[in-house]
Formats: structure tokens, sequence, C-alpha cells
């Protein structure tokens, strides 16, 4: 099948991604058609299909160099991930969003299937209708390795990242001429480590951040197609754009009207052949969005919502990341081959605007899904980054005279450049500060044992984050969003908790996160149930009120 791919770097990227896709729109079929979803069967159809894909796409013979770096890429930005978390590999962002996410992921798991029962909504709140990528990922990845979704979830969050990754390096290949520059694109992500690092690691935008990596592979199918038209780019495209709809559908957007852009601009084609290219490329996605959202119209009101997202600023990109995209920007509108780049910058800006304008004839005070368009919009301006680099290295590499040691200076000098710019960026993620643990796996086992043997809503929380209560309370003991007891912050507040089991007639169970760093006045007049390490469940001693309709 004609690709276009270049080396195996290319090949075996793509076909991981097939694999996640796969993954995802089997399970979400086999729950469509009124089944439980197998993950043995999952897993065979996953890997039938990437299998199918590698063997299908031919790498053409290139530099050695060019897949090793790939490798190292992504090598690269896995370890550091896993750095982060080490050493549980549990997540660690923090947030509502972090509990409502885990709280699907829980569901699948138990039932293998989606929630489709109106009255679930009362208990997952919006995460009854959420397109559910991530977490089918999540559950499946957790039978597969015989753990469970809550484990998995870093890893499969990592993994993409650290792949996506990979995808801007590719993308770059293709767009700049030297393999150092490529490599510096890949250095500019973490630059913006709001965007890039901390919408997971404390933001806890698992899906979103998920449904990037295909966002990015169909920005690649693009180029690639740009390059060289093929069906097998926009077949590529359609793949990936099923796998972003059904794990954050706001990314598709922006793609979409590239590949439009993208496809009306190239020359060289009759009219059939762009409109065959569209069809392929379009019709998958669209037939998922149709099957989605059947049902779900309700959940279109999420594009007026307001929620925390940050606003951008130069502080937030650094000043120099910013003049170098700009810089970028500007070059890549005058060079063909690094059209798509202002095509996409321009599409999410365009949408951005749009979502804007709904967010505030809704009455939202803050934005919150045209401020997350900034969160895809570092991928291009990374690219643009490294293209005004190479612009640089050009200007020095143009200048005559000196002979070959003039040369060999000008080749150090980018060299010391793009080391410089590297060092910077490594030594803010390396001090990125890592959040307090929100989930912990003593707390998960002591959850867990609870829910399995005790009444969830006879239980209260002394933990020493209001995240962790409201984790413990919803993702784990499985309590309903839609109560008075989840409604009131007071049920999740530490000191709200500590006062209640100093004081006597509360709830008659309690989970502990550090039994010993609890007051000596609540140690000593409790009896310990059950230990997990430094967590606990605890009873209270003499009377104690609970009612199972608070449930």
């Amino acid at each position: 099948m004609g690709f276009g791919i270049r080396d195996s770097g290319e090949r075996v990227a793509a076909s991981i991604v097939v694999f996640l896709v796969a993954a995802i729109a089997v399970a979400y079929a086999i729950d469509r058609a009124g089944f439980a979803i197998s993950p043995v069967l999952v897993l065979a159809a996953a890997l039938a299909a990437a299998t199918l894909a590698f063997l299908s796409w031919r790498a053409q013979p290139c530099a050695r160099g060019d897949t090793f770096a790939f490798v190292a890429v992504v090598a690269a930005t896995l370890a550091y991930l896993v750095w982060l978390a080490r050493p549980s590999l549990l997540p660690i962002g923090s947030g509502p969003d972090l509990t409502h996410h885990l709280m699907l992921v829980d569901y699948v798991e138990r039932h293998w299937r989606l929630p489709h029962d109106p009255a679930l909504g009362a208990v997952m709140g919006e995460m009854a209708d959420y397109t559910p990528g991530f977490h089918l990922l999540a559950a499946l990845a957790g039978a597969w390795t015989r753990t469970d979704g809550l484990h998995a979830a870093y890893p499969v969050v990592a993994l993409t990242i650290a792949l996506k990754a990979g995808f801007v390096f590719l993308i770059a290949m293709r767009l700049l001429p030297r393999r150092l520059f490529a490599v510096a694109a890949v250095v500019m992500l973490f630059a913006p480590r709001e965007y890039f690092l901390r919408s997971f690691t404390e933001h806890s935008f698992l899906a979103q951040v998920v449904s990037e990596l295909f966002a990015v592979a169909m920005w690649w199918a693009l180029v690639v197609w740009d390059e060289q038209p093929s069906r097998a780019a926009m077949i590529f495209f359609a793949i990936a754009g099923v796998g972003a709809f059904l794990t954050w559908p706001v990314w598709v957007g922006p793609l979409a009207l590239t590949l439009i852009v993208t496809v009306a601009l190239r020359d060289g084609l009759s009219l059939r052949e762009r409109l065959l290219s569209l069809t392929i490329a379009g019709t998958p996605v669209a037939a998922v969005a149709a099957v989605h959202a059947a049902g779900r119209v309700r959940a279109v009101g999420i594009a007026g919502t307001a929620g925390f997202v940050v606003w951008p600023s130069i502080a937030i990109f650094t000043w120099w990341f910013g003049v170098l995209a700009c810089a970028g920007l500007i070059l890549a509108a005058t060079n063909s081959r690094a059209r798509t780049i202002v095509w996409l910058a321009a599409a999410i800006a365009l949408q951005a605007a749009a979502l804007f304008v709904v967010a505030k004839r809704s009455g939202a005070d803050r934005p919150y899904l045209a401020l997350k368009m900034v969160y895809l919009a570092v991928y291009p301006l990374a690219i643009a980054a490294a293209i005004a680099l190479t612009a640089v290295g050009r200007a020095f590499q143009a200048r005559r005279g000196g002979g070959p040691e003039r040369a060999a200076l000008r080749q150090d000098a980018a060299w010391l450049v793009v080391t410089i710019i590297a060092l910077v960026t490594a030594r803010g993620a390396w001090k990125e500060p890592r959040p307090a643990r929100v989930v912990s796996q003593p707390m998960y086992l002591a959850g867990r044992w609870a829910r399995e043997n005790l009444p969830a809503s006879c239980i209260d929380y002394l933990v020493q984050d209001d995240d962790s209560a409201y984790w413990l309370h919803l993702a784990v003991l499985g309590n309903a969003r839609q109560t008075d007891r989840t409604r009131d912050p007071a049920t999740f507040e530490p000191k709200q908790a500590l006062i209640r089991w100093i004081q006597t007639d509360g709830l008659p169970f309690a989970i502990a996160d550090d039994f010993e760093a609890l007051p000596k006045d609540i140690r000593t007049s409790v009896d310990v149930v059950r230990r997990f390490g430094p967590a606990a469940i605890v009873k209270r001693r003499g009377a104690s009120t609970c009612s199972e309709t608070n449930r």
C-alpha cells in the first residue's frame, strides 16, 4: 500500500496508533451492539489490525540515524514521564477531573459495558455521555496486564505522550532539512510546560491529552499526503480521526478544516481526486460522530460551559519560544512544504474564536473550551519555532569564506544553540514540582475493601487532601454525584472531617490515609477495622448515624 513512509520509525508509530484506535473502536462497537466487551477479543482484533498495517506499509530506505533518533525521542520522553510518577506509576494529577475520569474507568471494568441507562446521569454526571476512548484503553490495558484500570491509566497516558513527541519529530523531519532541528522541535514542547506537562500532572485532562496523540497523528498524515497524495495516507487520517473523536472530539474540528484546505490547495489533482480524498478521510469520522451523538444532543452544551483553564501569557510560553514560534509561522507561510503548520494554527485559532463567542453568549465567566485550544496549538508552534532555528542556521551557513574550519565552526554553532535550548527546557522540566499525591495504593486498597464489605454511604474520609476524599467517595466507593452529601463541600474538607470525628454521633466508618498522623484524640477513640500500610479503615466507638439513602 503506497503511503510514502520514510523509515521504520514512521512505520512503527503509525502501527501503534492503529492498534490503539482499533482497541477503542472494536470495544465501542461491541458495546453499541449490545454485548459485553471482551478484553481478549479486543486485543486479538487490535493486534490483527496493527499487524496488517505494519505489513502493508513499506518503509523506504533511509539513514539509520533517523530511526534511532525517533526511538531516542520516544524513549527519553517516556523515561521522563515514568520518573515523574515513580514509584507507583499511579495518576499524579489532581482536581475533580481526575476522579470523574477514574469513575468511568471503574464503571467500564466492573461491567464491561458503557453507561447507557439515563438514570446513571445522577450517579456519574456528564461522564455518562462522555466519549470513552481513554477510559476503554485504561480498562482494557488493566485487563491485559492483569492489574486494573487505575494502575493502567497513567502508563496509557505516558505512552501516548511519548508517542506524540515521536510524531512531532516525524513531522519536523519531513519539513526541516536536518535531524538536529527536528529534535529541537520536540525539545520546544517542554518550554510551555503548562500546556505540554501540567495538563495531566496537575489538571488531569486525561482524555484530552490522549486525544492529542491522535490529532497530531492526523496532522502527520496530512503532511505525508501533501508531500505525496495517496489513499493510504487518507485512510490513516480517518483511523486517527476516529480515535480522536472517541477520546476527545474537540480536536477533530481544526484537523478537519486543515484537511479541507490542504486538499483544496494541493496542485496537480482533479476535482474527482480531491473529493475522493475528502470522502476517504472524513466519512469514517462523520459516521462515528453520528453514532455517538445519537441520543446525546444535550452533551453539546459543554461548548458554552465555564471551567478552570489558565489564560495564555508570555510568561507561560516564555518569551524566546514566542519569538521563535511567531518568526517560524511567518517563514512557514512562504514555504509550500511547511504550509500545513500555518493552516493548522489558523484552524485552531478559528475554532477558539467560535468557542469564545459561544461561551460568552452562554454567560460563562471563562471561555473553557476556547482556552483549551491553546493545548493543541503548542504542537504547530513548536515546529514553527524549529523552522525559525533552521533559518538562523542557514543564515550562518550561507556566509562565504573561512574554509573548512569556518564551516565546521558554523556547524558547531548550530549544535550549541540547540544544546542551550535543550538545557534550558530540561532544567525547567527537571525542576517541575511533583504534586502531592491525591491517589495512593494504600488508600485504594482500603477503599476497595470498604466497598466490598461496608455500606459506602456510611464512610467518612480522614485524609489530608480534599481531592483524595472526592476520589475515594466517587471513583473507589462508587457513591453517586447527585446527592446532598456529594454536593456539600464539607464532605471532603479535611479539617471538617477531623471535627466530625472529634465530636460524637457521626458516620460509623472512615478511611484514613495515614492513621499514625491522625490527632491523638481520634486515634485513641476509634477501632481499627483493617490496615493497609499507613492507611486504615476505622470505626467510631459509641453512637453513630448513617442513612443508606445518601448513597
